[in-house]
């Protein structure tokens, strides 16, 4: 029953079923710093494939989802999660 458990968790990881992310998640966001010193900079939210997760990224003007950009870590992880991608279709069925 181990060596099975094992085989399961090596397959999983070498196939990539539980990093692959949405086409759209990467490469990570990268807005830029704002204006001198820093103004009209808010804090986002991108989703990191390097770690698997979302990260928070300071930009400088408006982002989008196409370009893996975020308003909170909720809506990150909701759209490019691969644990929550996972659950959503395991719900769906």
């Amino acid at each position: 029953m181990k060596l099975l458990l094992i085989a399961v968790v090596i397959s999983i990881h070498t196939t990539g079923f539980l990093t692959a992310a949405n086409a759209r998640c990467s490469p990570m966001y990268n807005g830029g710093y704002g204006g001198s010193g820093g103004a009209n900079v808010q804090q986002k939210w991108s989703f990191n494939p390097k770690t698997n997760s979302c990260e928070s990224v300071m930009v400088h003007s408006r982002c989008s989802r196409g370009d893996n950009c975020f308003p909170t870590e909720d809506e990150c992880e909701d759209y490019c999660d691969p644990a929550t991608q996972l659950m959503k279709q395991e719900l769906q069925n």
